[in-house]
């Protein structure tokens, strides 16, 4: 009897041990849980962050175009005749009005003085009827009309033989340069025997296509950058001049006109030339491509409050070298996690080791000071 009283009170003990066992862990299962759901206690997590820049979203447009001189032109004598005088050296500068080729003219100076006699001699004949009926001399109204519509004629006569004589010669319609000619003085030339060739290369036109997406952004006086295709390190500066005013509906594209400074006489017309306009967007917030995450609810960023994390949703505007375009309810100045970023939970410790790393780097004065006082 008494060994069955013993066997009790040991298994009963026992019970009481382990219910207080189990009522002791629970007890601190629950104390580690609610500290955890409260601030994530006292640990810190270690990260590493970014600061939340601004930068300007650029939208470039890149097309080819080929380069033509500023004004251009294909020379041909206005008659035929032979050449008496030329001045064709290829590549010389020319000035406007300079006489360029000359055709034998003898037969047209004999038809312009002959038109000054004619018309002398109707203006002599219409004074004297004139001088006469001032004498009462009763010349008819109707001779005198006659000799005043000789004189006309001989007039008209004249310029008709001026102008005649003037084809007889090609003259520079601009100030430029003239091209390889194969006219020589002797030769004879007619209406379709090209002269020369004359460029006005000061200046350099470059008419390139737009897509129709970029209308009222390419405007005239934008500055462009134009590249030559075979020398794409030599960058040039250009500025639009013209907008068409019209898309083509085949390709969905307008055309607009660059003019390229060439003062320098360094570039030719013919070259081709990558044309390089960029457009400003406005600013935008900027943060490494690591710091945006996406969610079920859409992209957002792990920002540094003080030392705890704010999960911040954002609004991706543009990716851009590396670094993503934002919109969103963060301010310039702050910092975005960057490393560590899948442990952190809202409202967790953080331990920004980069804040560590810029604050635990010397100053420059400080350096400089040390060193003098060394």
């Amino acid at each position: 009897m008494r060994d069955f009283l013993t066997s009790k009170i040991r298994i009963f003990s026992a019970a009481l041990t382990a219910t207080a066992l189990l009522a002791a862990c629970s007890s601190e299962e629950e104390t580690q849980s609610q500290s955890q759901r409260g601030s994530w206690g006292s640990r810190e997590l270690p990260v590493t962050t970014a600061q939340i820049e601004r930068a300007p979203l650029i939208d470039s447009i890149k097309s080819v175009g080929t380069a033509r001189a500023r004004q251009s032109v294909t020379l041909y004598p206005e008659s035929a005749g032979v050449v008496t005088f030329a001045k064709l050296a290829p590549d010389v500068s020319v000035a406007q009005g300079e006489v360029l080729l000359k055709l034998d003219d003898r037969d047209q100076v004999l038809a312009v003085r002959q038109a000054e006699v004619e018309l002398a001699e109707a203006k002599r004949m219409l004074q004297r009827y004139i001088s006469l009926n001032m004498t009462e001399a009763n010349i008819p109204q109707s001779t005198i009309d006659t000799a005043q519509s000789n004189v006309d004629l001989a007039e008209i006569r004249l310029s008709q033989a001026r102008v005649e004589l003037s084809r007889r010669v090609v003259t520079a319609p601009f100030s430029g340069r003239i091209g390889i000619t194969d006219v020589e003085i002797g030769d004879r030339v007619d209406t379709s025997t090209v002269v020369t060739t004359l460029d006005d290369r000061s200046v350099l036109l470059v008419d390139f296509t737009v897509p129709e997406s970029f209308i009222g952004k390419i405007v005239t006086g934008l500055k462009v950058d134009a590249r030559q295709w075979e020398s794409p390190d030599d960058n040039t500066q250009g500025e639009i001049i013209a907008v068409d005013s019209r898309v083509d509906s085949a390709t969905r594209a307008f055309r607009a006109r660059a003019a390229i400074d060439n003062s320098s006489d360094s570039l030719r017309p013919g070259m081709a030339f990558e044309i390089d306009a960029s457009i400003s967007k406005g600013e935008y917030l900027s943060v490494p491509e690591l710091a945006v995450q996406w969610g079920a609810d859409g992209p957002y960023v792990w920002s540094a409050t003080g030392d705890r994390a704010t999960r911040s949703p954002v609004e991706m505007v543009r990716r851009v070298d590396g670094r993503m375009l934002i919109r969103g309810d963060v301010l310039e100045g702050q910092r975005v996690i960057l490393e560590g970023i899948q442990s952190v939970r809202p409202g967790m410790k953080i331990n920004d080791l980069s804040s560590s790393q810029i604050s635990a780097k010397p100053k420059t004065d400080d350096v400089t000071r040390s060193s003098q006082g060394s």
